[in-house]
Formats: structure tokens, C-alpha cells, sequence
């Protein structure tokens, strides 16, 4: 990571905002001309890992990653999606709530080792795992505590699609600086 030099420890942070705005900022900009849906996710990996790898220095095997991380980032929703509705089949007392709870810890989780592994190799993938999912379940308390997900739309901007893309890319930073922390301290 070419953001911080110097003995900060502070990639995580960093990760966090850089993965935050970029996804942020992409899912918005399509989601104004597009509507929800596989296409405008594929353009979304595409400028969010763009993005992402630009502003946090990895330069190096752009075109790769980019085309590895956009094919996560629809998998990773897919995935997401049916494991959800599963855990809503299974427990339908239990409501859509922990359903879309399930969806977004497995999305987040999903993505985060994901680009852990195609930045790190696969070595790394047990680091890249907890720390996605660690991250992704404290992220997901907040956003059921804070109940910010209640199905709305600005200006035809799906806002649940924008909070759940933006919500993958922090993970993925934080996750990715956190390794950089790590990495640089022993």
C-alpha cells in the first residue's frame, strides 16, 4: 500500500475510507442512469476495484484484478442472495431481518477474502476471512441498529443497493489496510 509511509499504523483505516468512498461513489454514479440489477454491479466492481487498488498502490496486475474482483463482487452478491433466502426458508418465523442480516455478513464476507486473496495469494486467505468477517458483522449490527435499511430510493437510486456495495468496498479496504498494518509490524 503506497498511501502511508513511514511506521503509521494506520492502513486500516485508510483501507476503510479508500474501499467506502470508491464503491460509494461508483454504485451512486451508475445507479443514477441504471437501474439495480447484474449490469449495473459489474460496472460498479469494475470503477469500485479500479478505484480501490488505484488509491490504495495496487498498480501491479491492474487489468487481473479488476476483472477477479468484479467477477467476486457479482458472485459474492449471488452468493450473498442465496444464502439469505435460505436462511429465510429455513426460519421464516425469524422474518426478512436476519435474512438480509444473513445476505450482507455472507456479500461482505465473500468480497473482503476475495480481494484478500487476489491481492495476497491464497496464504492469506484465513487472515482475509476473519477480518471480512469480523468487520462485516460489526458493520452489519450498525446498520440493523441504525435500521438504515428500509427499501428507499432517491432520485430512482436504489439506496439499499448504494449501502449494501458501499458497505463490500469498506470491508475490502479495511481488510486489505488491516494486512498492511499487520504485515508491516512484524
Amino acid at each position: 500500500m503506497n498511501i502511508v509511509h513511514g511506521s503509521h499504523r494506520t492502513h486500516w483505516a485508510i483501507g476503510l475510507l479508500i474501499g467506502l468512498v470508491s464503491f460509494l461513489l461508483s454504485s451512486f454514479l451508475f445507479s443514477l442512469f441504471i437501474e439495480a440489477g447484474v449490469l449495473v454491479t459489474f460496472l460498479t466492481g469494475v470503477v469500485g476495484s479500479i478505484l480501490l487498488f488505484l488509491l490504495l498502490g495496487h498498480r501491479e496486475h491492474l487489468i487481473r484484478n479488476v476483472g477477479l474482483s468484479t467477477i467476486g463482487m457479482v458472485a459474492s452478491i449471488l452468493l450473498g442472495f442465496a444464502v439469505g433466502e435460505t436462511f429465510a426458508a429455513i426460519f421464516p418465523t425469524l422474518g426478512d431481518t436476519y435474512g438480509n442480516t444473513a445476505f450482507l455478513i455472507m456479500v461482505t464476507t465473500a468480497f473482503g477474502t476475495m480481494l484478500g486473496v487476489i491481492v495476497y495469494g491464497k496464504k492469506a486467505l484465513g487472515f482475509f476471512l476473519l477480518a471480512s468477517f469480523v468487520t462485516a458483522l460489526v458493520l452489519t449490527v450498525l446498520i440493523e441498529v441504525t435500521n438504515v435499511m428500509q427499501g428507499q430510493f432517491w432520485q430512482g437510486v436504489d439506496l439499499n443497493y448504494v449501502l449494501i456495495v458501499t458497505t463490500i468496498g469498506a470491508v475490502a479496504g479495511f481488510a486489505l489496510g488491516l494486512f498492511e498494518d499487520v504485515k508491516h509490524a512484524h
